[in-house]
């Protein structure tokens, strides 16, 4: 039985169905995780191997060849990236975009798996790591902040740290946790390299003597019949004074010398540091949290912090954990936005209604749009969608669109009642003759959405949610609209004030301005071609208009944030560093026209996962010249308007060093404005090709930074041994290896357990200017005299590239550049399009150039959307000649969709919007929306022409009665954007892209259809 007869027939069913609708929402509301960001499936990794003392060129060798063919053996993996360092490598590991995210772990177990396999073709010495950086970003950000006398206690800061963030690891909701900055503890027994060779002892000898010493070891059992008793040697190695009083020699039976004698041992922080953290300029200890997905983020910071305060109060005064950054600060101000904006989008859509339609729609209306957010819910619920930016912001956009399959019932039931019908017929005959134009323009608008939808890749996967959220808002418009608003109509006739009052007069009429309307369309279709002419012009000007369109990759990401990374020389120290960016910023805070409320800076490393597309900052190993910082600033529109005029002056003013000044962008993560990739098999080839390429790039407009990877060299000391003078001696050259190693390094001999935590002993030679000063007291087996390094071998600074990169198993040099914040990349691509292909023209045989930085992303992101668009549109085509039953008003309708993406083009002019990924993901979903009006008006004069033949004057009668109810649609799809084109960044193209669409297909509808339907039809 048809569901409208049993709401008619039992209105206490009705009533019930329309609690449960409102329940089962608010329920979902409650429920429903809350996050700012949509989860991005997991697609990267980061594969780290130490190997301590290694050339780069001996990693690639040794370490990236073997791994890298077994990782290519994973057949998901879809790209390699892979950078050689002074003894340690990187490869950063990317999964296929097509692959379900549902399959990512059991990827990442495979690529796992190869690494294990890896391992026997690599060196012994060799330690490799599989880092999964993808994930959750930052959460909360907290610091440990020094307030007393003197400096800062990085020890004791540690230690507090490390407990904050062992506790917060464990609090029911946390992915992960980590602690940045702090202090590594050691035992230093800081050798005196002099008194240590006039006895004739060398440091692997003293090393391993030390080693043996540590007592920490089981001797056995003792078992008997009732008992079972462990045996240990009583540790050795428990305060500083005992470490002090191991023997290490003994002469003439009675002198006993200790390590005591001969170096000195203290506790403290290890040297050098690894990184540092300053927070507005002082030293801190940051404990980082992150997360888990698919909860209410706001809910988990606040059982965080409460946690957080607790460890407070217990805290000395001089000690605080101040908190730096709460994403769920972030979440609340948004999802704040987000309700006025769903508040303000629905008054403007009942005001709109009840101008145009009278009390009885807006009633409607204002039931409508409630009972469609909460099926909206309930469906996120079932599929488990959280509430985020995008799915928010879905609902938001479709606000205008849930009331348009009303609205057409209720002008269809209207008109069904003037014309003589009882509200029961009425209601029915408005249902049999509705539902197949509505389920064609319903399924025609969520086929459109579903390649958004269903898309694969991170680009897709970020604006998902808002297609699935616009598909059901459209859907539960669709059921709202056949099964709700007829029941509604002829229950409200019941009412004595509904029943006496005239359908006729419901809304706004002005008899002139309906008269000059009349004579306007009968002009149009007295010659047909009027109105295609006219409603050609504006998708014509829009087309036309697409070439002076700007185009970027993702919009800005309207956060408070701006982020600063430095560079120094390779060979710079973290002091030196450190001490650079204490002046950089002092010069940011000077130079800025806008308030800065914090700057965090990470000293030796990059960004850890601040925000979702940040990746990269997994470990500080060989980055002392690097430093990484976020700003946040007290306003963002003041910071998006300044900071060009600072990064320009920064930047200018500091030309020794490598600066890149700019926001935090939306979208899947990109290392550089410009980027190419030249591959090919000679290193020396590829660094000369890469200066040309960087010459080139540097002459772009807007450029002021270029960077050629295999053009980054580092200073080297290399020691030439006589080999001959070694023999002689009897001395080999792993010998001298070990002593300049534990000299220069030092040697890990042991651990002490100092409270609950176990602090590493390590020897190393006392620390000197030069290193002819290590090795002038090296001593040699055998041989109790002293020798310089003169004597066996030479030494030299060499410059030595200070990277080698492989790409797809290739050596490759990346080529980068970057342009000043507030500028387009696309810009500088076409102001050095031709020099750049000039030199592709010219390149050597076997070597070759790919596209990469934020064109590759741009493309890779359009094409994603264009190869799973393809499959909807043709079942677009389907679902139409399956209602329409023809082709040729197929091809009509979908020649609306067509023309209106000229129009969407000319909302981009109008708004200034570039073109980019989310602009065209308004323009793909326009393609449903944009014939939902084109296929109610030509069901209506099908309608009228099934029963007798018409003539002109009953068409623009037809185009007439259904003119009310789309100019309401429009406006209403309208004001539903409205919110989004006046307070949103992210989506503004989108907004502005559907807006002009949508505005522009209402005459398109009134106007075009009519026109082809009369030359189809040969009406006279």
């Amino acid at each position: 039985m048809n569901p409208i007869i049993i709401f008619l027939n039992r209105p206490r069913v009705f009533l019930l169905s329309l609690i449960f609708i409102t329940l089962s929402g608010l329920f979902a509301l409650n429920s429903l995780p809350r996050q700012e960001n949509p989860e991005l499936a997991q697609r990267w990794s980061i594969v780290k191997v130490e190997f301590p003392g290694a050339s780069p060129a001996r990693i690639e060798t040794l370490i990236l060849e073997p791994l890298e063919a077994k990782l290519r053996e994973v057949f998901e993996v879809r790209r390699l990236i892979s950078n050689a360092y002074n003894g340690y490598s990187t490869s950063l590991v990317e999964i296929k975009h097509d692959v379900d995210p549902a399959l990512i772990e059991d990827v990442w177990s495979e690529v796992q798996d190869k690494i294990d396999q890896s391992l026997p073709l690599l060196p012994i010495e060799s330690k490799v790591e599989l880092i999964r950086s993808s994930g959750p970003p930052t959460t909360l950000l907290y610091g440990i902040v020094w307030n007393g006398l003197g400096d800062a206690p990085k020890i004791l800061m540690t230690r507090v740290a490390t407990d904050l963030k062992q506790k917060l690891a464990f609090e029911a909701g946390t992915e992960k946790a980590f602690t940045f900055g702090g202090a590594n503890e050691e035992i230093l027994i800081e050798v005196d390299n002099n008194k240590l060779s006039n006895m004739g002892i060398s440091l692997s000898e003293l090393s391993n003597l030390l080693s043996s010493a540590d007592n920490k070891k089981p001797i056995g059992t003792i078992n008997n019949d009732s008992q079972q008793i462990l045996v240990k040697s009583l540790e050795n190695f428990r305060t500083l004074d005992e470490i002090k009083s191991i023997p290490i020699k003994v002469f003439n039976n009675t002198e006993i010398v200790t390590i005591g004698d001969v170096a000195s041992i203290t506790k403290a922080p290890s040297n050098p540091v690894e990184e540092i953290i300053l927070l507005d300029g002082e030293p801190t200890v940051l404990v980082e949290v992150r997360a888990a997905f698919r909860q209410r983020i706001d809910d988990y910071v606040e059982r965080v912090d409460g946690l957080v305060k607790q460890i407070n109060r217990g805290l000395p005064q001089e000690i605080v954990i101040q908190k730096i950054y709460d994403e769920s600060s972030y979440l609340e101000s948004r999802f704040s936005g987000l309700s006025f904006s769903v508040i303000f989008a629905i008054a403007i859509v009942i005001g709109v209604s009840y101008l145009l339609l009278g009390l009885r729609s807006a009633i409607i209306v204002g039931t409508t749009i409630p009972l469609a957010i909460f099926l909206v819910l309930f469906g996120c619920n079932i599929i488990g969608l959280p509430l985020h930016q995008t799915s928010i912001t879905g609902i938001i956009i479709a606000l205008g669109l849930l009331i348009d399959n009303a609205i057409i019932m209720v002008e269809d039931y209207k008109f069904r009642r003037r014309s003589g019908n009882a509200p029961r017929e009425s209601a029915l005959k408005s249902f049999n003759h509705l539902w197949v134009p509505l389920a064609a323009a319903t399924a025609t608008t969520v086929l459109a959405f579903l390649p958004i939808a269903s898309g694969k890749g991170p680009s897709t996967e970020f604006v998902g949610g808002m297609a699935v959220t616009v598909i059901f808002s459209i859907t539960s418009s669709f059921l709202l609209a056949l099964f709700v608003t007829p029941v509604l109509l002829n229950y409200m006739e019941k009412i004595e004030y509904f029943k006496d009052n005239k359908l006729a007069l419901e809304g706004y009429s002005n008899a002139k301005l309906r008269m000059d309307y009349k004579t306007f369309l009968t002009w149009c279709f007295d010659k047909p071609h009027r109105g295609i002419m006219l409603s050609l012009i504006l998708p014509a000007i829009g087309f036309l208009s697409f070439p002076s369109i700007d185009h970027d990759f993702f919009p800005e990401l309207d956060r408070n944030m701006f982020r600063v990374i430095v560079e120094l020389p390779p060979n710079s120290s973290i002091e030196l560093t450190e001490k650079r960016i204490q002046q950089l910023r002092e010069s940011i805070y000077q130079e800025a026209d806008f308030k800065i409320e914090s700057d965090t800076w990470y000293v030796g490393r990059n960004l850890p996962r601040i925000l979702y597309n940040v990746i990269g900052g997994d470990t500080p190993l060989g980055n002392n010249h690097v430093a990484d910082a976020f700003f946040i600033s007290g306003d963002y529109h003041s910071m998006k308007k300044n900071l060009p005029k600072l990064a320009k002056s920064i930047v200018m003013n500091n030309p020794d060093i490598k600066i890149i000044i700019n926001k935090f962008d939306s979208g899947p993560p990109v290392f550089a404005s410009i980027e190419y990739r030249l591959m090919g098999d000679n290193t020396s080839v590829l660094r000369e090709l890469g200066s040309k390429l960087e010459l080139i790039l540097s002459t772009g407009s807007n450029v002021y930074l270029t960077k050629s990877e295999l053009s980054q060299t580092s200073a080297n000391v290399q020691i030439k041994f006589d080999e001959s003078k070694l023999s002689v001696s009897n001395i080999n050259n792993d010998y001298f290896t070990r002593e300049l190693s534990i000299a220069t390094q030092g040697k890990f001999v042991g651990t002490m357990l100092d409270g609950n935590k176990e602090i590493p002993v390590r020897i190393r030679g006392q620390r000197y200017q030069s290193i002819e000063d290590v090795i002038k007291f090296i001593v040699f087996p055998n041989n109790s005299t002293i020798d310089f390094a003169g004597s066996y071998g030479d030494l030299k600074i060499s410059a030595m590239p200070s990277v080698l990169t492989r790409f797809k198993g290739v050596k490759q040099n990346g080529i980068q550049a970057w342009i000043w914040p507030g500028e387009l990349p696309s810009e500088t691509e076409i102001s050095i399009k031709k020099d750049v292909q000039d030199f592709i023209d010219n390149l050597p045989q076997g070597y070759s150039i790919e596209v990469s930085g934020e064109a590759a992303e741009r493309s890779e992101s359009r094409s994603q959307i264009f190869s799973s668009a393809t499959i909807f549109f043709i079942l677009i085509g389907i679902a139409l000649i399956s209602a329409l039953n023809s082709f040729r008003e197929t091809m009509l309708i979908l020649s609306v969709a067509i023309m209106c993406l000229g129009l969407a083009f000319i909302g981009l002019v109008i708004g200034q919007a570039n073109f980019g990924f989310m602009s065209l993901v308004g323009a793909v979903g326009l393609i449903g929306l944009s014939i939902n009006d084109s296929i109610i008006v030509l069901s209506h004069l099908k309608e009228q022409n099934s029963d007798k033949n018409i003539n002109k004057k009953e068409v623009v009668d037809v185009v007439i009665r259904s003119s009310r109810h789309i100019f309401t649609t429009s406006l209403t799809t309208f004001g539903g954007l409205l919110p989004v084109l006046i307070f949103s960044v992210l989506y503004q193209p989108l907004a502005w892209a559907m807006a002009a669409g949508v505005l522009g297909a209402t005459f398109t509808a009134l106007l075009y259809i009519p026109s082809m339907y009369i030359i189809k039809s040969k009406i006279t």
